[in-house]
């Protein structure tokens, strides 16, 4: 489908608001498609639940899944002091707007979201303390969650074994691509079943498992005035909060890491052995991002390029039983993938 497409689902949707409508802007596509809505008194961001082709399943997509994102973001805006995009709902009362189009009758569920200024920084090169902010930010979201009683029919994916497993099998097409070496994914492989020994051992109870962002890299949170706000909620799930801070910290440069963990502890204690277990949920992370990406074919040399990095860099370390989160003599990490 193509943006003008797009524009006529973004203005039906828009005529289900009290939103007078101004000027639209379209911003991109990929886990959703995007528009900046600029009205006579505000500013929203509006979302077609529609993911680039083949980029992620339709989990996604179903209107259940998206309300209940909507309702966390409603809930954090309501019960803490963490700036986020707030949900606006339709003239029905209704959280998912759902459209059809004109042509296909395809359906297409839609949300509106009150927009928040701030900018995403350029420079990838994360401050001691821009860090430390981060890691603060994360616990409060950790924070909240832990204490958060969830609605009924509350339903968002899971970031579990199985959802590991599914990721590196849908990740093996690479081997016959030429994108990863056999060697590579057996290291992989075999870092998978660690992951999953580890997970077995943590359980799942309050403290350490529960909803997380799951997607906050640097290109997922504002700067405004000194304050990082949290934004795209879209992959937001059941996880392990370690897993939230190794999908957040494999962005930061090693030598700020441990500022994040000493601004995450201001808010929220770390379990013992928390760096060894934030290094297998690194690896699982890194897993996650191969197996989304690999349905693009513009990112196949990117992964080809990057297993080899992080088998250098990661993978032969976490299989010795090696610490390699805080190694001061490590290659930097990886710049950001602003796919998801």
């Amino acid at each position: 489908m193509n943006t003008d497409t797009y524009e006529r689902i973004a203005k039906a949707a828009l005529n289900q608001y009290t939103v007078v409508e101004g000027k639209l802007q379209f911003l991109g596509h990929s886990g959703n498609v995007t528009f900046y809505v600029e009205a006579p008194e505000e500013k929203f961001l509006l979302r077609i639940h529609q993911p680039f082709s083949g980029l992620q399943d339709d989990i996604w997509q179903r209107p259940d899944i998206i309300e209940s994102e909507l309702l966390w973001l409603e809930a954090l805006r309501r019960d803490t002091n963490v700036i986020v995009q707030e949900p606006v709902q339709n003239l029905k009362g209704r959280w998912v707007t759902q459209v059809l189009a004109d042509d296909t009758q395809d359906v297409f569920y839609c949300s509106l979201l009150r927009w928040i200024d701030g900018y995403v920084s350029a420079d990838t090169h994360r401050t001691p303390q821009q860090a430390y902010q981060l890691g603060s930010l994360i616990a409060q979201l950790h924070r909240h969650s832990s204490q958060w009683k969830l609605p009924q029919n509350f339903v968002r994916p899971i970031f579990d074994e199985n959802r590991l497993c599914t990721a590196l099998s849908a990740l093996y097409p690479a081997v016959s691509y030429g994108l990863i070496s056999p060697e590579h994914y057996k290291m992989l492989t075999v870092a998978t079943q660690k992951i999953e020994s580890m997970m077995k051992t943590l359980g799942q109870a309050q403290d350490v498992w529960g909803l997380i962002h799951a997607d906050l890299h640097e290109s997922n949170y504002l700067f405004h005035n000194e304050q990082i706000r949290p934004i795209d909620f879209a992959r937001c799930g059941f996880g392990y909060y370690l897993y939230d801070i190794a999908e957040s910290i494999q962005y930061l440069q090693t030598q700020v890491r441990s500022s994040f963990f000493e601004g995450y502890q201001t808010i929220r204690k770390l379990p013992d052995r928390y760096l060894e277990i934030v290094e297998g949920f690194l690896i699982m992370a890194i897993i996650y991002n191969y197996s989304f990406l690999l349905n693009n074919p513009k990112e196949h040399q990117w992964i080809s390029d990057d297993v080899q990095h992080i088998a250098k860099r990661h993978l032969h370390k976490y299989l010795e039983d090696e610490s390699f989160l805080l190694d001061l003599g490590e290659i930097e990490p990886a710049p950001t993938l602003n796919c998801r």
